[in-house]
């Protein structure tokens, strides 16, 4: 007879697909690619950072090359939990493992207008709509730079979508800042939006998602913006748009080692400027659709992207963004629902702490609003799985059975 077993307690299921060795491996070849082939860094302070704490620099070729010390010091001085703060006190996003927090796709620069079927450029109200919707549901705990305002001036278009974004909703901002002149005003504007009116890097109401530029480069402005936020306390989410087969290797294996090694350069950088600032690592890339020469979002390639690169980050002990609820469908239609649901139940899975891609369809394309809240639907789902089952001798209700007894 089998001793009694004690009771397990509550049981999730997790996706998991590294085994230590592989996760070595990778971040082995990540640093060697580093440390012989380097990194294209356009911006000046950037690279007189990076020289003073041992990098070699070439300023003719703007090409960084990262000792392995340098990277593993900056992988060392992120915190391993960040705070994406609401504006409204009320949902707070606390990056800690616990759980996954989503949010909407990116930059959606057309939209599908449920008011009449149209699909045009998406406007500010497009954006603020979004975000209001986002606000009423439960299932959304954080608002995303969804659609681009194209009618607003474009040199702060950026700008103007953070604005959007904490008008719109009272949950955390995350956008696109790319020119560092824009800084002063998007602190400004975060101030207003916090209490008291002062802007709080201990409770940051906005963060930014900065984009190194595949292959291996980090452009001037954009790095020079985001090392300004670093040093105010916003977070900044380094996100590499490396896509195979187009500016990264055509297999998986090699666009894992360039994302990761876009990702941890920039995080270097950051780190120098700012020891200790918040970091958010993106377990995301993609392909080159090979047929029709466009972006594809929910391949199978993109989950295994996904699955990886969020280990990868979680072993690093980041906090990390994946994707999921996206799709290369055009309409809402049977393929938007199995594309969108398994992408977010495997990213779910996986535990990032936050998942894009509320909202839209066309490989992240355009907003179709309705669909947000669709999405809302497969995310709770999602939600569910991920907690699990209680086994304990209460969950498993043997007096029950008794007391009901066979065929009762």
């Amino acid at each position: 007879m089998m001793p009694k077993a004690s009771a397990p307690g509550r049981l999730a299921p997790r996706v998991s697909m590294l085994t230590d060795d592989a996760f070595a491996y990778l971040h082995g070849q990540t640093l060697e690619l580093l440390a012989t082939v380097g990194v294209r860094f356009a911006s000046a302070r950037a690279r007189a950072l990076l020289r003073e704490a041992g990098a070699l620099v070439d300023d003719e070729s703007m090409v960084v090359r990262l000792p392995a010390e340098l990277v593993e010091r900056a992988v060392a001085s992120a915190p391993r939990d960040v705070l994406l703060a609401a504006r409204d006190g009320e949902h707070d996003a606390l990056l800690d493992r616990s759980r996954t927090f989503v949010g909407h796709d990116g930059m959606g620069a057309m939209t599908m207008d449920h008011r009449t079927g149209e699909r045009r450029p998406s406007t500010d109200q497009d954006l603020y709509e979004a975000c209001v919707v986002a606000d009423a549901l439960d299932e959304l705990g954080f608002c995303w730079y969804v659609a681009t305002p194209n009618d607003a001036v474009p040199a702060v278009q950026s700008l103007q979508g953070i604005v959007t974004m904490l008008r719109g909703s009272g949950k955390h901002a995350q956008g696109d800042l790319s020119d560092p002149l824009l800084v002063p005003y998007a602190l400004e504007a975060a101030a207003a939006a916090s209490p008291g009116g002062v802007w709080d890097p201990a409770r940051p109401v906005f963060s930014i998602v900065y984009c190194p530029v595949s292959p291996l480069q980090h452009d001037a402005e954009a790095l020079d913006a985001a090392m300004l936020l670093a040093e105010q306390g916003v977070p900044v989410v380094v996100y590499s748009l490396a896509l195979a087969g187009a500016t990264s290797p055509v297999t998986l294996a090699g666009t894992m080692v360039q994302t990761n090694a876009e990702i941890l350069s920039g995080l270097v950088a950051l780190q120098l400027v700012a020891p200790g600032s918040p970091f958010v690592y993106v377990g995301n890339s993609s392909i080159l659709d090979m047929k029709t020469s466009t972006f594809g979002a929910c391949g199978p390639e993109a989950l295994l992207f996904n699955l990886a690169l969020t280990e990868m980050g979680h072993r690093y002990g980041f906090p990390v963004l994946s994707g999921g609820l996206s799709s290369d469908a055009k309409e809402l239609c049977m393929q938007s629902g199995y594309e969108g649901g398994t992408m977010a139940l495997l990213t779910t899975l996986a535990r990032a702490d936050l998942f894009v891609g509320v909202g839209m369809l066309d490989s992240a394309q355009f907003l179709y609003l309705p669909k947000i809240v669709l999405d809302a639907e497969v995310v709770a789902q999602c939600a569910h799985v991920a907690r699990g089952v209680q086994f304990d001798d209460e969950s498993v209700m043997l007096d029950v059975s008794a007391r009901v007894g066979p065929g009762g």
